[in-house]
């Protein structure tokens, strides 16, 4: 896989683990009422994995950049 490639997967999971986060968060804080315990407590924990899973994204996007010589942002 080329490095400007790891970059744009990078990129586009940073998004999705970004919407998912905020996805999670809205309906574990917000909508707590609306949904059983169940789906708040499993909203909680993909929350924290999601969290995670945009860091590693973040990871590998700093690690493309440094393979391409752009400057790490």
């Amino acid at each position: 896989m080329s490095h400007q490639s790891l970059l744009r997967y990078a990129n586009i999971a940073m998004v999705v683990f970004l919407l998912l986060s905020v996805g999670a968060l809205s309906i574990a804080y917000l909508q707590e009422s609306a949904v059983s315990l169940q789906t708040t407590v499993f909203m909680h924990i993909t929350l924290v994995i999601s969290a995670a899973l945009f860091k590693l994204a973040y990871v590998v996007r700093l690690i493309a950049q440094d393979k391409l010589g752009q400057q790490l942002v």
